[in-house]
């Protein structure tokens, strides 16, 4: 396969998690689930500040994965002003999964390319 047919592939993979529609709401869902996992959920203005896109676009890009259900909302339990953005459990599980695809697709990848390299040597 050459390079560009697998990162196409690799990105495909991407496609298929529910709610992420575009390469920013993906960097947007990856900041979200890494700040999930280590247990400081972000608020607004700590995504805006990662400079993903700008404030007005982040709001747009977080109210459709709200409502297509990769994102949740949380109101803070001592500021009702301030509200913290998780992935939901089914957007964990289809990032596991891409993940899973993409290493497969990668050792596959390298496989095919010693095996090359072998035969040409």
């Amino acid at each position: 396969m050459k390079t560009f047919q697998k990162l196409k592939k690799l990105r495909s993979y991407v496609s298929c998690i529910p709610g992420v529609k575009t390469c920013k709401e993906f960097d947007i869902a990856v900041e979200i689930g890494y700040y999930q996992q280590k247990g400081t959920p972000l608020t607004m203005k700590q995504l805006a500040l990662l400079n993903i896109v700008p404030p007005a676009t982040m709001r747009r890009h977080l109210n459709r994965m709200i409502k297509e259900g990769t994102v949740q909302k949380h109101p803070s339990q001592n500021d009702l002003r301030i509200v913290y953005f998780t992935l939901s459990n089914t957007a964990l599980d289809s990032f596991a999964n891409c993940l899973e695809q993409i290493k497969k697709t990668l050792i596959q990848a390298v496989e095919h390319e010693s095996a090359d390299r072998a035969i040409g040597a």
